[in-house]
C-alpha cells in the first residue's frame, strides 16, 4: 500500500501521520520539537520516516511560519527559527528521494475545513489555531488569502498592547498562546507549570484563580477577533489546535464575544465561531490536501 507521511510541527511536539492515497489517517504519533538545529528536525523526520516499511510516496508538511509553497522555501519559520531563509521542499527531496510539499499550519488547517469540515460553502471566514502561539488564515471570496508578502494571517504577531513596555508579551502569539496562559495561571497560584489538560480541569473546577485569569484571557481574545471582525467581515471563525477539543475553550470564548457585543453602543452582526471539525488533526489533513493540490501541477 502506498502511504503519505503528513507532518505538523508546532512548538511543543512535531505530531504526524501515515496517510493511504485517499487521504484516511492509518496511524499517529507525536514527538518533541527540537529547539536546537535544523539538522535536529531534520533527523526527527527521518526517524519518524523509517518506522514505515510500505512504499512511501511523499512527504506533507504543515510548518508555522511564512512560507513560499511554489519554491518550497520558509522566509521565516515562526516559532522554529531555525527555518529562517530555508529551501526545505529541495532539501528535503533530495534527502529523502521522495516529493515534498510545504504549506504555513493554519492554511493547512483551513484546507481541511474548506475541503470537508466546518468551512464548507463559507464565502469568507478565519481559521485560527490555538498552539505555542495563534496561528491565522483568512478565507475571502472562498479562497485562501495570502497577501502581498504572504503575511496574511500571521496574527500572532498583532500587537495587543504597549510593546515598548511588554515585548512580546503585548503581541497575540503570547497573549493567546495555550502554553502562555498556562504558565501566568501557574505563575500565579505559584506552582510548578502544568499543561493545559490540568489547567483546564482547574478551570472546570471552578479554581478561582484560574477562572479568573481564563476569563480575562478570553475578553482579550474576543476583543481581536471583532478587530479581525472589523477588518474582513466574515460569517465564521473556526478555532483550531489541540485545546479547540476542550468544549470549556469554545464555549469560553463564545461568552466573551456574547459580552462584548451586549457591550457595544450599536447593533453588529454576530460571528458564528466553531471549532474545527478537524480538531488538532486539521494540519495533517490539510498538508495532505495540499500535497495533492501541488503535486497535481506537476502531473499537468
Amino acid at each position: 500500500m502506498m502511504r503519505y507521511l503528513s507532518i505538523d510541527a508546532g512548538g511543543t511536539f512535531i505530531k504526524y501521520a501515515w496517510m493511504d492515497a485517499s487521504g484516511h489517517i492509518l496511524k499517529q504519533g507525536k514527538k518533541p520539537t527540537p529547539y536546537t538545529s535544523q539538522e535536529d528536525f531534520m533527523e526527527v523526520i527521518h526517524e519518524i520516516w523509517k518506522q514505515e516499511r510500505d512504499e512511501k510516496a511523499g512527504i506533507c508538511m504543515s510548518l508555522p511560519g511564512t512560507i513560499d509553497v511554489e519554491k518550497g522555501y520558509i522566509y521565516q519559520g515562526g516559532s522554529l527559527t531555525y527555518h529562517h531563509g530555508v529551501a526545505l521542499k529541495e532539501k528535503y527531496e533530495k534527502f529523502f528521494g521522495v516529493p515534498v510539499e510545504l504549506e504555513n499550519d493554519a492554511r493547512c488547517a483551513a484546507l481541511a475545513e474548506m475541503a470537508s469540515g466546518h468551512m464548507q460553502d463559507i464565502e469568507n471566514g478565519i481559521v485560527l489555531t490555538f498552539g505555542t502561539g495563534v496561528g491565522g488564515c483568512f478565507i475571502m471570496n472562498h479562497d485562501i488569502y495570502k497577501g502581498t508578502h504572504l503575511f496574511s494571517g500571521e496574527v500572532s504577531m498583532l500587537i495587543c498592547d504597549d510593546l515598548k513596555a511588554k515585548g512580546m508579551d503585548a503581541v497575540l502569539g503570547h497573549i493567546g498562546g495555550i502554553g502562555h496562559f498556562c504558565r501566568r495561571v501557574c505563575d500565579t497560584m505559584q506552582v510548578p507549570f502544568q499543561e493545559g489538560k490540568t489547567v483546564f480541569q482547574w478551570i472546570q473546577d471552578g479554581n478561582e484563580i484560574a477562572v479568573k485569569l481564563f476569563h480575562e484571557y478570553c475578553y482579550q481574545i474576543a476583543i481581536q477577533l471583532f478587530n479581525m471582525q472589523m477588518m474582513l467581515d466574515p460569517s465564521r471563525i473556526c478555532i483550531g489546535g489541540g485545546v479547540s477539543e476542550n468544549p470549556i475553550f469554545i464555549q469560553g470564548i463564545q461568552k466573551a464575544m456574547t459580552a462584548f457585543y451586549d457591550s457595544l453602543p450599536v447593533t453588529m452582526p454576530r460571528l458564528d465561531i466553531v471549532p474545527c471539525f478537524y480538531h488538532n488533526d486539521a494540519n495533517l489533513i490539510g498538508a495532505y490536501y495540499h500535497f495533492q493540490k501541488q503535486q497535481s501541477k506537476v502531473r499537468d
